[in-house]
C-alpha cells in the first residue's frame, strides 16, 4: 500500500523583515537539510496515512454493507421464524384436529360394528319371524280351508236336513191328513 512517495519541494525561501538577521546566519544548513527530508517524509507519511484512511473508508463501506446484508438476513430470518413459528402453531393445531378426527372415526367404527351386529341380529330374528309368520299363516289359511269345507258340509248338511225335515214334515202331514180323514167320518 506504499504509494511512491513524492518529494515535496523544499519550501520557499522565508523572507524576513529587513530589521531581523538573515536566517542563514541563525539557522544550521545542515539542520535545514534535516527538516526538509523530515517534512518530506512527513508529507509521504500523511499521504500513506490519506491513502490508508481511504482504504479503511472502503472497508468500512464494505464492512457497512455486510452489517447491512447481514441485518436483511437477519431480519428476514425473524420474519422467517415468526412464519415457522404460526406453521407449527397451524400444525399442531391440525393434529389436534386430525386426532379428535380419529377418536371420533374409531368410535363410529365402534358404533358401526355394533348397529352391524344389532342389524345382524334383527335380521336373523326378522327371518325368524318371517318363517314363523309364513307357517302361521299356513297354518291360518290351512285352518280357514278346513273351516270354509266344514262350513260348506255343514252348509250341506243343513239344507239336506232341512229337506229331510220338509219331506218329514209332509209326510207327517200326509199321514196326519190321513189320520184325521178318517177319524172324522164315524
Amino acid at each position: 500500500m506504499n504509494a511512491p512517495t513524492h518529494q515535496p519541494e523544499p519550501p520557499a525561501e522565508v523572507v524576513l523583515p529587513p530589521d531581523e538577521p538573515s536566517p542563514r546566519k541563525l539557522v544550521n544548513p545542515n539542520l535545514t537539510g534535516s527538516l526538509v527530508s523530515d517534512y518530506a517524509a512527513l508529507q509521504n507519511d500523511l499521504v500513506q496515512a490519506q491513502e490508508l484512511a481511504a482504504d479503511f473508508q472502503r472497508q468500512l463501506a464494505g464492512k457497512s454493507n455486510d452489517h447491512a446484508q447481514l441485518k436483511q438476513i437477519f431480519e428476514k430470518t425473524m420474519a422467517d421464524l415468526a412464519h415457522l413459528q404460526g406453521g407449527i402453531e397451524e400444525l399442531r393445531a391440525e393434529r389436534h384436529r386430525l386426532a379428535n378426527e380419529a377418536m371420533r372415526a374409531t368410535a363410529f367404527q365402534t358404533k358401526l360394528a355394533m348397529v352391524t351386529s344389532e342389524r345382524d341380529r334383527l335380521r336373523v330374528d326378522l327371518e325368524v319371524v318371517r318363517v314363523a309368520l309364513t307357517r302361521s299363516s299356513n297354518e291360518t289359511a290351512a285352518t280357514l280351508r278346513d273351516r270354509d269345507r266344514r262350513i260348506a258340509e255343514l252348509a250341506v248338511e243343513v239344507v239336506v236336513l232341512r229337506q229331510q225335515l220338509e219331506e218329514a214334515q209332509s209326510r207327517a202331514r200326509v199321514i196326519q191328513s190321513a189320520v184325521a180323514l178318517p177319524v172324522a167320518n164315524p
